[in-house]
């Protein structure tokens, strides 16, 4: 059950990420961020009311504050990167990190890396390389590469803390989240672009945007309030699948074959992260 709510997240997450990314090539990225997180706080307050908390501490509520500050950090600059650079490639890039962190983290807490993982790590970090370093039409900058990665450690942040509130505390955690993303994102928005109002032909896509990634958080908090931290982690982090594949259906991204072998070895990554 705890997978199955994982992986639930990674599609919602998917096509999430696609909808504010293709909503960021017509309006500022940061705008998109704040409207969507605040049209989340529709479905956060549903959840709430459906499935009330047995027990909330204030340990709970910062740990999701900090988890809102990673959060806020990987959504923007998700965005940002998804409307400048090809999104079946800023994609895995972003998850390959997201789910590489919270394995070493483990480690760190004294954990072992089993010869999977070990593999796992090694071949993200190829499949960062070699993105990066394709000579092509549709090469990311340098800059867009460490956009991605920064979002995927915003995202790792937000996983980590999650992982340490109670399930009692069911899903208060995301409102200690959501209490920190919105002002973090609407500053960082105004001071580079005062107009927040999105227009009427992106906000369909705001809104699903919002919807989704809400939906999502839900099923993941979830799973990582009952499940290990680095599995469920990767497991949320298999998203790219679909982002890739609607970019492609969708808006024809097109990729070269270096580009291919990136984004398969970005995706292989997550699956031996899993095993």
């Amino acid at each position: 059950m705890t997978f199955a709510l994982a992986l639930g997240g990674a599609l919602s997450y998917g096509l999430a990420d696609f909808s504010g990314g293709y909503a960021s090539r017509r309006l500022h990225p940061w705008g998109v961020a704040v409207w969507s997180q605040t049209i989340g706080l529709l479905p956060l307050a549903i959840g709430i009311g459906l499935f009330p908390a047995t027990r909330v501490t204030l340990a709970d509520l910062v740990w999701g504050a900090m988890a809102g500050v990673g959060g806020v950090i990987g959504v923007g600059l998700l965005y940002r990167s998804l409307a400048e650079g090809t999104m079946a490639i800023v994609s895995p890039l972003t998850a390959a990190t997201t789910a590489a962190i919270p394995v070493v983290v483990d480690l760190a807490a004294g954990g072992t890396l089993g010869l999977a993982s070990g593999l796992g790590v090694l071949l993200a970090l190829a499949a960062i390389a070699t993105i990066a370093g394709e000579r092509s039409e549709q090469r990311l900058s340098p800059r867009l590469v460490l956009m991605a990665l920064a979002a995927g450690t915003g995202f790792a942040i937000f996983f980590i803390a999650i992982s340490q509130t109670a399930e009692a505390s069911g899903f208060w955690p995301l409102v200690g989240a959501r209490a920190m993303t919105l002002p973090i994102g609407l500053l960082i928005h105004r001071s580079l672009e005062p107009r927040i109002r999105p227009t009427l032909a992106g906000f369909r896509w705001v809104a699903t945007a919002g919807l989704l990634d809400m939906g999502a958080n839900l099923l993941v908090a979830v799973a990582l309030q009952r499940g290990p931290l680095g599995i469920v982690s990767v497991l949320s982090s298999m998203y790219p699948v679909v982002t890739a594949l609607v970019a492609v259906a969708v808006v024809g991204e097109r990729l070269t074959r270096v580009q291919m072998a990136g984004v398969v070895m970005a995706l292989a990554a997550v699956a031996l992260l899993v095993s």
